[in-house]
């Protein structure tokens, strides 16, 4: 009520805001980097219709507590419209002396245990939890958010294709740029492996990366072999599953970076690929990939056996328009990102066709990677043109808490 007092007086207002520019003036001089807050800069900000008002009601429904114990400019953004959660933008230089590290607790044989429930035909629908990240190349911000995994505790690990780093987030949103000790170039995907140690792709190195959570490199394969890798999975006795966009395959390689062989059977047209995109192993050591250019996804047993196939190219329920991220929840179910239909859809472990998980009317444009946390938490890059945003639903009936 007393922020509410304070800004009804016009003059008061207007003070704060002008007193809230000069400080985000003397903000970007003294930063080497632009800073994007406003709603008249902010590629955020202009986007209009449904997920404009959905980011309003997000800011509503923010605790009061969070609005207290947030800082003088913090209030001012909210007085201007802003989310509490939106563009949450640190630009200090990294610490390794943070509170949080972020390390993986969720189970790494490529599953959680968060599982899609049905109960007389009903289900728990999508809420709006956070949003964070915008358009840019400063610390937080994305220029192709391409992949997203979640770490558990209500943190992820987000992959930047054209901005080349991988960052960590915490449960609000703050982010850590993992420094890596050699260039990293354009990567597309990563996989958690073990506790602070992630496989990451590269589409200009044309490899694949073991790296440690504090971004030192262990070894890389596959220079040789590629032409454009991109999803990448690790299954349970910790062999890679790669997908290569331009050579259309889908290669299985030891855990030390040999190539064991390719998935599908080069004489059968339903097992061929076309672009494939993004892997993912299930808890039944299942993988699954995202066969964008034939707009379906493909199931294979841990053996490298075609299972099945489902999906065709279209607009209606259970079909795609160039499917990308893929995971899954503790009972098999498979979730995959459909891109140009701008929804999140859930099918069976058997490729049945569920229900839209989220859509445009959700507020999601283009969705690319996909990540599930053990509580029920998805989380989804998606953007405009290119993926610029973490957007995070929640499927359970706390869906105010990320844990």
């Amino acid at each position: 009520m007393e922020e509410h007092r304070r800004f009804s007086c016009m003059t008061v207002k207007e003070h704060d805001i002008y007193e809230l520019k000069e400080k985000m003036k003397s903000m970007a001089k003294s930063s080497s980097t632009e800073i994007i807050m406003n709603d008249e800069s902010s590629p955020t900000q202009r986007k209009s219709g449904i997920f404009s008002r959905m980011k309003k009601k997000l800011a509503m429904n923010s605790s009061l507590s969070s609005v207290q114990s947030s800082s003088s400019i913090g209030s001012g953004i909210d007085a201007l419209g802003a989310s509490p959660f939106e563009n949450y933008l640190d630009l200090s230089s990294d610490s390794s002396s943070e509170e949080e590290d972020c390390h993986v607790t969720e189970n790494p044989d490529g599953h959680v245990n968060a599982i899609f429930t049905f109960d007389n035909d009903s289900y728990l629908r999508a809420n709006l939890v956070k949003i964070f990240g915008c358009e840019g190349k400063q610390k937080g911000c994305f220029k192709d958010a391409t992949d997203v995994q979640s770490l558990g505790r209500g943190k992820c690990i987000v992959t930047d294709m054209i901005n080349g780093r991988i960052s960590t987030f915490n449960r609000e949103g703050r982010p850590k740029i993992i420094r890596c000790s050699w260039v990293l170039k354009e990567p597309w995907a990563t996989a958690v492996i073990s506790e602070n140690k992630i496989a990451v792709t590269s589409r200009k190195d044309k490899n694949v990366s073991i790296i440690s959570m504090h971004g030192d490199v262990l070894f890389s394969f596959g220079s040789n072999f590629f032409q454009c890798p991109c999803g990448v999975a690790v299954d349970k006795i910790g062999r890679f599953i790669v997908s290569d966009v331009l050579s259309n395959d889908v290669s299985v390689f030891s855990p030390e970076g040999k190539w064991l062989f390719n998935l599908g059977d080069p004489l059968s047209p339903i097992q061929q690929f076309k672009s494939p995109r993004y892997v993912h192993i299930n808890i039944n050591g299942d993988i699954i990939v995202s066969d964008s250019g034939n707009h379906c996804v493909k199931v294979f047993n841990e053996h490298g056996n075609f299972k099945f196939s489902f999906g065709q190219f279209g607009r209606q329920e259970g079909a795609f328009k160039s499917p990308y991220g893929v995971t899954s929840d503790g009972e098999g179910n498979i979730i995959v990102a459909d891109h140009y239909n701008d929804r999140v859809a859930l099918f069976s472990s058997k490729g049945e066709f569920l229900r839209n998980l989220v859509s445009a009317e959700d507020g999601l444009l283009h969705p690319q990677g996909v990540g599930l946390s053990s509580d029920m938490h998805l989380f989804v890059t998606h953007g405009k043109m290119k993926a610029t945003e973490v957007i995070v639903y929640s499927f359970n009936d706390n869906h105010n808490e990320v844990s």
